[in-house]
């Protein structure tokens, strides 16, 4: 080896890098996730209610302010309910009588039309 960078050289390619031999190790966790405790998933409050029926939730919602109500605003809200209710009837009422009044002129101005037709 005459000079030193041929022996450097050399040394180099003869040198091999040994293999890492540990690749993982799991010393000292156990401790340290007991050190606090191990504690258990928290419980949701609430119920989660994705997927469930719209149908039932809607009623579930209405119940639940029902529940909530005093027995005055319970009953005022009945109150209202039957005059709404017999407001409605009345409407009802009006539009057939305005119908039949209608399909009576009706039925008066085509005899009027047929009598003239004859002359």
């Amino acid at each position: 080896f005459g000079s030193s960078v041929a022996a450097r050289e050399l040394l180099g390619e003869l040198l091999v890098v040994m293999a890492k031999s540990k690749n993982h190790t799991n010393h000292n966790q156990n401790k340290k996730a007991h050190r606090n405790g191990i504690k258990k998933a928290a419980k949701p409050w609430k119920m989660s209610t994705k997927g469930m029926d719209p149908k039932f939730l809607r009623n579930q919602r209405y119940a639940a302010r029902s529940r909530t109500m005093t027995q005055e605003s319970k009953d005022r809200r009945r109150e209202a309910e039957t005059i709404r209710t017999q407001q409605i009837a009345a409407k009802r009422e009006r539009a057939s009588e305005q119908a039949k009044k209608d399909k009576e002129r009706e039925r008066q101005a085509a005899m009027v039309a047929a009598a003239k037709k004859k002359k």
